[in-house]
């Protein structure tokens, strides 16, 4: 009786052994084999045809081709595509916003009102190149200009509907 063979899908079938034909590779006979499948090798008995000089010959464990290696490889491709999509948009989120923040920081002008990255409410004294000084009651506070986190735009100017309601 012939050893059962089970088939299974790529890599399980490296790890398990497959039962090879319990005949001799000469067959019945005793002596070399005469036919087009090249012997007893091959997953199920008697084997696959295989010219030796073929180099589009599949090669394998048994003959057998290499199964889900370019799965595997377009695994790695899809997630290699992933990564490097995720990290274009993350790059150009980043850059559209500094950019933002740079039109912003040149727009600033003397009266404004602004809020710093800390919170701190006040109405621009006084620019320069890399600082600005606040006014703060009758207090003059200077904070370099990348500090300034928003301009304070009057609501009234805005939002037409305030100035009607008000």
């Amino acid at each position: 009786m012939p050893a059962t063979t089970y088939l299974l899908p790529y890599p399980a079938y490296l790890v398990l052994p497959i039962a090879q034909d319990p005949t001799p590779s000469g067959g019945p006979s005793g002596g070399p084999s005469g036919g087009p499948t090249g012997g007893g090798s091959g997953p199920v008995g008697g084997g696959i045809p295989v010219d030796p000089n073929d180099p589009n010959a599949p090669t394998g464990p048994n003959g057998a081709g290499q199964g889900g290696a370019g799965f595997a490889n377009d695994i790695f491709l899809y997630m290699a595509l992933f990564v490097g999509l995720m990290l274009f948009l993350s790059f150009r989120r980043e850059s559209k916003a500094r950019k933002e923040q740079q039109s912003m920081l040149s727009s600033i002008k003397q009266g404004d009102r602004v809020v710093t990255s800390s919170g701190i409410h006040g109405k621009v004294h006084k620019l320069e190149d890399r600082t600005v000084t606040l006014l703060l009651d009758t207090m003059q506070v200077t904070f370099e200009r990348s500090a300034v986190a928003r301009i304070v735009r009057d609501e009234a100017a805005t939002n037409p509907a305030a100035q009607k309601t008000g």
